[in-house]
């Protein structure tokens, strides 16, 4: 994991545009989405690692919906392939959504067919991560996305 004392150490978030990434992540509500648990786990230790405090998860694209008609959520990370509903599905809905679509959506993804990526990026994914990733890729997007949450 990241420690949150060598975030400066693996990028430099200046050139990010993010001034306090850890203060900001204190501050964010973020909803992890996965069906396995274990990469709920490494996603939720990395995002506390960098600063994050407030992360809620849900196992499927069907439950992340129903939490986000619960709760207001400033970043979503969501796995592409899961029962019920795809993270696809979700990004759908969210970006089809008025009180939603606003929200920068992460897609993790084990696909490395182009043209899903081409439909998620044609469906307003504001970025994807391709799995198996490093910790330090996770945390790099994070900080990235920063920038689109007004918090």
């Amino acid at each position: 994991m990241v420690p949150l004392t060598s975030l400066h150490n693996v990028f430099s978030t200046r050139k990010l545009g993010v001034k306090d990434p850890a203060e900001k992540l204190k501050r964010i509500n973020i909803l992890v989405v996965d069906d396995m648990e274990s990469m709920i786990g490494l996603v939720t230790s990395c995002l506390r690692s960098i600063g994050a405090e407030k992360i809620n998860t849900a196992y499927n694209g069907a439950s992340a919906w129903s939490a986000l008609n619960k709760k207001s959520y400033d970043l979503i990370i969501c796995d592409w392939d899961m029962p019920k509903m795809t993270g696809f599905g979700l990004l759908k809905l969210v970006r089809e959504s008025e009180t939603h679509k606003h929200i920068p959506f992460l897609l993790l993804t084990a696909a490395r067919e182009k043209n899903l990526v081409v439909d998620a990026l044609e469906a307003g994914v504001s970025d994807y991560l391709a799995k198996p990733f490093q910790p330090k890729e996770l945390a790099f997007r994070v900080i990235k996305l920063l920038r689109k949450i007004p918090v």
